[in-house]
């Protein structure tokens, strides 16, 4: 089947989604036949597309918004093209084990970051994070595609919802290590997600990056080790030690420099009864004795 605009031509080559107000297909444009593969999103239902008109025309002038390739119209629908991942999907990679703890630490902060980079409406990110739109290639870069499964139920979906959706995609992500409940830092955070307690990407980000800094500092030989009081005093410990160095260190150079000035300006004195010597040996030692004495 060939999309046809006024000047481009789309090649579907397969259908990702076919539901009643809308379609998915991965096309190639014929007018590009070299390039990468795009998404072309087509919605049928016109009181849908009333809603997504206005909010897919903002994203032509939002820059940031790079997956978003274009929109048009074609005999009364609304298409909507998107680029087209072809990496791995995360759930696919996570079932063959693919990532250690530290990979997936660098796969959530991948993830977040991309999100913040794109800036896109709530309503498609909420869309772009099902399982089955999140892609992760071999330099563990998050690559997002768009097969949006139900626009219709997304008229109110604001960031709260996204935040619920990412600490559904995190529970997943760092599975093994929440069944461990080893991980008091990331479900700290999860819960504040379910809470809805960022109201954008960036503090959704900056809040996971202090979980990730807090969590790097226990990883030994690939795994995070577990958060007992034992740990937990010898971290104290250890930044404990970091602090007391450096002044101990200043106070001993400190004291050596006082000693110093008091042995220059303090000179040393004869103290209490000298010690006579009589004999050494078998040689008897006499005093001198003054004329007349």
């Amino acid at each position: 089947m060939i999309v046809r605009t006024m000047d481009q031509r789309f090649a579907v080559l397969r259908v990702l989604r076919s539901g009643t107000d809308e379609e998915i297909y991965v096309c190639r444009d014929l007018n590009d036949p070299g390039g990468e593969l795009c998404t072309l999103a087509r919605f049928r239902n016109p009181a849908l597309n009333r809603y997504l008109l206005p909010m897919l025309a903002r994203q032509q002038e939002n820059p940031a918004f790079e997956d978003f390739l274009g929109l048009f119209s074609r005999d009364g629908d609304l298409y909507a093209r998107f680029r087209y991942s072809e990496a791995p999907f995360l759930s696919q990679r996570l079932e063959a084990g693919d990532f250690g703890f530290e990979e997936r630490l660098v796969i959530g902060g991948n993830l977040l970051e991309r999100m913040t980079l794109l800036n896109m409406p709530a309503p498609l990110q909420f869309e772009a994070l099902r399982e089955r739109n999140v892609t992760v290639d071999d330099s563990l870069q998050v690559r997002f595609n768009y097969v949006l499964e139900s626009m219709t139920a997304c008229y109110n979906v604001d960031m709260g919802f996204v935040c619920v959706r990412v600490g559904e995609l995190l529970r997943v992500l760092f599975a093994p290590e929440l069944e461990a409940r080893g991980v008091p830092e990331l479900e700290e955070y999860l819960q504040a997600l379910d809470l809805a307690k960022y109201s954008s990407y960036l503090e959704l980000y900056r809040a996971y990056d202090g979980v990730r800094a807090a969590l790097r500092g226990r990883v030994r030989n690939g795994k995070v080790e577990p958060d007992t009081w034992l740990f937990r005093l010898w971290g104290r410990i250890k930044e404990l030690r970091r602090f007391v160095k450096p002044v101990l260190g200043g106070l001993v150079l400190v004291a050596a420099f006082c000693y110093l000035v008091y042995t220059l300006l303090v000179p040393a004195t004869p103290t209490g009864t000298p010690v006579r010597f009589d004999a050494i040996g078998t040689v008897e030692i006499q005093s001198a004795q003054t004329p007349g004495s």
